[in-house]
């Protein structure tokens, strides 16, 4: 008899969204009219004003309602900020490893990537070296904090050294924050648009997949500064599905919760890579504590095999679902990403069976 499948390839929460979003949505529903139909300007207009608040209280700056564009998920959110700014030819500065929609992304729009690495190890920025990446030609810097697949909350003295060259060269920051409530031990996170001016060129994409489970709800958002609105509003018109109007009700109560919900996970995820990264590292797979989101990121190459050919392999022979690495860069080959989206009790039984199958190795 073949081993219970477990799937960890992909950032899907193991639990359902919190009661006030199912509530919110479920009576959204109940009422119809302007909740199941066109919903005119009022309820998107709620959503926007509840990130506003929310911004305000948890993070630190303050921003006008009109800057807020909702959007059906971080991904339209990603596309929308970047072809506001960005046109073919022009160069963008990110980081390796990092998520890998932001290389494909770009890619496919024609941009160039001026890829800065972090160190091995820590995952952190080579602060000295940031602007040997800055040409004539690059107009942004992209962001992501805290970071997928690694896990690095970026330091303050990190953000204000990107600050520092986007203001030096007029560049607009992207800041990736969708997993900012996931932070552990002694981390901070801070957001671009805390420090001196940054706010006026730095472009926020967020999303409620991670932070409230709602993958499947498809809701996100993101704040854009003056300088861009007009051509993000556009954009946003022309090419990005808007959330369900009756899902606007579940973002809103979100936003407004206790955010009790949103502490607990973040406990909860806590407990998860403390016992993974542990055991993992235990085996002969480096891998680091990581700051923040809910990602393990193990070096598998040891082992001689690519990425995707260790995945395969453990699949098949331990039913176990992973990410290779290979695609969260240019050089992370060897690279296993792990989503903890299951509880300890499973991960006990992920790590039993990849001791196992190491011995096969």
């Amino acid at each position: 008899m073949s081993k219970p499948h477990i799937r960890l390839s992909a950032g899907d929460p193991d639990v359902e969204a919190p009661k006030v979003a199912i509530d919110a949505v479920q009576k959204a529903i109940a009422a119809g009219g302007e909740w199941t139909h066109y919903g005119g300007a009022n309820i998107p207009q709620q959503f926007r004003d509840a990130v506003v608040d929310y911004y305000k209280k948890w993070i630190g700056p303050e921003y006008n309602a009109n800057n807020v564009l909702p959007v059906a998920g971080s991904s339209a959110a990603l596309y929308i900020a970047l072809a506001s700014v960005l046109k073919e030819g022009d160069e963008v500065l990110l980081w390796e490893p990092s998520y890998s929609n932001h290389y494909s992304m770009l890619r496919e729009m024609g941009v160039k990537l001026n890829i800065a690495m972090l160190s091995k190890g820590k995952y952190h920025m080579d602060l000295d070296n940031l602007p040997n990446y800055i040409t004539k030609k690059t107009k942004a810097i992209l962001v992501c904090n805290p970071n997928n697949p690694t896990g690095t909350v970026y330091t303050k003295k990190e953000i204000e050294a990107v600050g520092d060259l986007a203001e030096d060269n007029d560049l607009t920051i992207f800041s990736d924050e969708i997993y900012l409530h996931y932070v552990y031990d002694d981390n901070k996170f801070v957001a671009p648009s805390t420090i001196g001016n940054l706010k006026e060129r730095t472009i926020n994409i967020m999303s409620f997949s991670k932070t409230f489970s709602m993958t499947g709800w498809r809701l996100g958002y993101l704040i854009v500064p003056d300088k861009h609105l007009a051509k993000a509003q556009s954009i946003s018109r022309l090419t990005s599905p808007r959330p369900a109007t009756f899902v606007y009700a579940a973002g809103t109560a979100c936003l407004k919760s206790d955010f009790k919900y949103v502490d607990e996970r973040r406990q909860e995820y806590d407990a998860r890579r403390k016992y993974f990264c542990k055991a993992v590292d235990a085996l002969g797979y480096p891998c680091h504590l990581f700051e923040g989101a809910f990602y393990a990121w193990f070096d598998a190459r040891k082992t001689g095999l690519k990425s995707q050919d260790f995945v395969s392999r453990f699949e098949k022979s331990e039913n176990v679902q992973l990410s290779s690495g290979a695609s969260f860069g240019t050089k992370q080959e060897g690279f296993i990403r792990v989503p903890l989206t299951q509880p300890v009790s499973v991960l006990k039984e992920v790590v039993a069976r990849l001791e196992s199958f190491s011995k096969t190795l």
